[in-house]
């Protein structure tokens, strides 16, 4: 998985798929280049994600859930309409940090 470190934040580019076989992959990996040492401020970027299953969203609430525990934050950027979607039906659009616009994660990120 690609990472690049800018200002203190750190942002990872999430695979194609994000589900049962490459999932607990993803958030070891995160857990291991963030949390441990010690960034509180984590993008995940989906722009070249087109499939999530319901392994890939637990990871997702883990690791939003991981971050608060920090006192940190992490923001989910550039989601495909259909991940989008399945985000409202699961009703975690409204507590997950989701946004389209680079610029704007960074902002949050760093109120």
């Amino acid at each position: 998985m690609e990472k690049k470190l800018t200002d203190g934040i750190i942002k990872f580019i999430i695979p194609e798929e994000l589900e049962l076989t490459n999932a607990q992959e993803i958030k070891r990996e995160v857990y291991e280049e963030a949390f441990e040492k010690g960034f509180k401020k984590v993008i995940l970027d989906f722009s070249k994600t087109k499939y999530i299953d319901s392994t890939g969203l637990g990871i997702m609430v883990a690791l939003h859930k991981q971050a608060l525990m920090n006192a940190g934050a992490v923001v989910f950027l550039n989601l495909d309409g259909n991940i989008k979607n399945l985000l409202k039906m699961t009703a975690l659009d409204r507590v997950l940090n989701i946004f389209d616009d680079e610029e704007e994660a960074f902002k949050f990120l760093n109120k």
